[in-house]
């Protein structure tokens, strides 16, 4: 990832704003997207045009205090960078950094190293990537493991009762998608998130997979609505009383669900045969 896309004085602000909240050791870029925004209005017959550029990060933080709530965490900087940069963090503490790069842990031999790093305090020993025939086959079945439960959730959207819910229904979707984002995770990067958050997730998967442009929210009212609704389904299901989803809202989530879990066994097939080359499988 080549941080040069971001301003330098927006980086070191970023840096600031991560250090004044948190006691930070290192910050590590994974993946930054940038987003502009025009809004046009007319004012005594004159045309007006506003642009607002903002950024959206993917960073690994190594902390030397636990991060009690992540989301949170997330928020504050977004605050503090007035709503310019929306960061997407993964956390760990040095001594977990320290304890995993010991035993060996393949996600920070990925992540961790000089093209990544924007800011370090002191130097970690780093250990690089460890390929195997034994770390494959353990890949290979965390992967069949997630797709396994990716494809009982949506077994059951295709299911016709006599009694039905679109609430609930929406919950399988996410339930559904929450799991195919997680083996794609867990292929690409062999990373398990601690926060099974969708839409945290979504953008996780945004780094590296094609697929995931199918559960994307598209330019239509209806493709922004149901994309709400599905990373908002457990708080719709158990707090909103009111029947507000449709059956065709609950037709258009469960079809994403299917279409993605079809595009991702395609592309998690490729990338299990680029891992047999790189294991010696």
């Amino acid at each position: 990832m080549n941080s040069a896309n971001l301003p330098e004085a927006i980086q070191n602000k970023l840096i600031a704003v991560i250090k004044s909240i948190t006691d930070v050791h290192s910050i590590y870029w994974i993946g930054i997207r940038t987003n502009e925004h025009k809004t046009y209005y007319y004012f005594n017959d004159r045309k007006n045009t506003t642009k607002n550029k903002n950024w959206e990060i993917t960073l690994l933080i190594v902390s030397k205090s636990y991060i009690n709530d992540q989301k949170d965490f997330m928020g504050k900087v977004f605050t503090k960078m007035n709503q310019k940069v929306k960061i997407f963090s993964i956390h760990y503490t040095l001594n977990e950094i320290e304890n995993r790069l010991t035993e060996g842990d393949n996600f920070l031999g990925l992540v961790l190293n000089e093209n990544n790093r924007i800011f370090q305090e002191g130097p970690l020993f780093l250990t690089g990537y460890n390929s195997h025939p034994v770390m494959y086959q353990r890949i290979q079945e965390r992967w069949k493991s997630r797709m396994s439960k990716a494809e009982y959730f949506n077994s059951k959207l295709d299911v016709s009762d006599d009694t039905y819910s679109e609430p609930a229904k929406l919950l399988l979707v996410n339930q559904a998608i929450l799991q195919t984002c997680a083996a794609l995770l867990w292929v690409y990067w062999e990373y398990k998130p601690p926060v099974f958050d969708l839409y945290y997730m979504i953008h996780l998967c945004q780094n590296f997979s094609k697929s995931i442009k199918i559960v994307l929210p598209k330019h239509s009212f209806r493709s922004q609505r149901v994309y709400n609704l599905i990373c908002h389904a457990q708080y719709n299901l158990n707090y909103k009383s009111l029947q507000h989803i449709s059956i065709e809202d609950g037709y258009y989530a469960s079809d994403l669900a299917y279409k993605f879990l079809k595009a991702v066994r395609i592309e998690g097939k490729k990338r299990l045969t680029e891992l047999a080359e790189i294991h010696n499988v």
